[in-house]
């Protein structure tokens, strides 16, 4: 169950609402902070940037049903900052979407928490737009993958450098005996 905090429930039925929303997408290169408000928000040590070009947010569907629910992020893109963070891998980067109202950022919602699923960047010339749209997905999006993992020390090491369960294992496999049917 969603425990969303009283002072919002009581802005979204009083007379007066004004609701906000403040992105965090956590890439490599660093942690890009968005808000659809007209000017800064700082929210303890992070300041979220109002000019950063946040289009579009598609908002969050609620099912009874566990399904792929698919996050649309719409950026404008000028200045090639998003496409720089696509070509460097942007699949699996984390994403979280707060809702606050008010300008209240001391009880904040989280109404999306997954990780980028697809990027891509649209350009329109008879518009003169140019943005990266980018597709999240919940958790839940990535139950039906499959995902390739080698079982040697090389692999294992990349996840983990101190970890050693891989390093002998070409030596005790010459060692097992299998026997199938009728002994």
């Amino acid at each position: 169950m969603k425990n969303t905090p009283a002072s919002i429930m009581t802005a979204i039925t009083s007379d007066v609402c004004d609701p906000f929303l403040l992105l965090d997408m956590e890439f490599a290169s660093g942690t890009i902070r968005l808000t659809n408000l007209p000017y800064n928000v700082v929210v303890g040590p992070d300041t979220y940037i109002s000019d950063g070009g946040l289009v579009e947010f598609s908002p969050p569907q609620l099912t009874s049903n566990v399904n792929r629910e698919t996050y649309r992020i719409k950026i404008t893109d000028y200045q090639n900052t998003y496409k720089d963070e696509f070509e460097a891998n942007a699949v699996g980067t984390p994403v979280t979407v707060r809702l606050g109202v008010n300008d209240d950022t001391a009880n904040l919602d989280i109404v999306y928490k997954g990780r980028i699923d697809a990027t891509r960047i649209e350009t329109n010339p008879s518009e003169g737009s140019k943005d990266a749209i980018i597709d999240c997905s919940s958790p839940f999006g990535a139950l039906d993958r499959t995902t390739d993992r080698r079982t040697d020390k090389d692999t294992q090491r990349q996840i983990d450098a101190t970890d050693t369960c891989f390093d002998r294992i070409l030596f005790e496999v010459s060692n097992i005996e299998l026997r199938w049917g009728k002994v």
